[in-house]
């Protein structure tokens, strides 16, 4: 083992901060576009303070990318695109987004307002993980201009109802008094 002047280091009791539902500036990362299914896929990470950075160590260390943004561009989703449009415009002085050269969102800045969920995992229980509630101009953030979103638990499964209908059992044992031999 090398040589460690323990007098320098500080404990870690394996506990470490996540980022918390709020607001942050970001920054893009890269895109995936789904012409397809009409929707950018967008990958940001925290362009400033304690958790710079963080998406992208999550992705060395993990595999997956935390909290990965997505904006519909079907005909039904325009508004809610066009507001990100002009978060990024807004944020970038001089940037004009264009359909035609997406690769010009890379590296540009924006905010973000996080909520928590609760959803299942792939073990079948319940976790929590952060979620891009809305995109906000980076002015807004600094000047908390946002409400971050309550927590949203899981929702009660649904109960299952058998495939086949119960019997109507009242209609088949309905009879006259007369019927009755007794």
């Amino acid at each position: 083992m090398i040589d460690v002047n323990w007098d320098t280091i500080q404990e870690n009791d394996g506990t470490f901060n996540n980022p918390e539902p709020g607001g942050y500036i970001a920054v893009i990362s890269d895109y995936e576009d789904n012409e397809q299914k009409q929707y950018l896929k967008i990958f940001w990470d925290f362009a400033e303070g304690e958790f710079q950075g963080y998406n992208q160590e999550t992705f060395d260390r993990a595999g997956f990318w935390p909290t990965a943004l997505f904006r519909s561009y079907k005909p039904k989703a325009l508004g809610f695109f066009k507001s990100f449009k002009a978060c990024l415009e807004a944020s970038n002085r001089g940037y004009r987004f264009d359909t035609r050269n997406l690769d010009a969102i890379i590296g540009k800045k924006f905010g973000v307002v996080l909520g928590e969920e609760q959803y299942l995992s792939n073990s079948g229980e319940p976790k929590n993980r952060l979620y891009v509630a809305q995109t906000r101009s980076i002015q807004a953030i600094r000047e908390k201009d946002y409400k971050a979103p309550p927590f949203k638990p899981l929702k009660a499964a649904p109960v299952q109802q058998s495939a086949y209908p119960a019997p109507d059992y009242g209609a088949a044992l309905s009879f006259d008094d007369e019927d009755v031999p007794f």
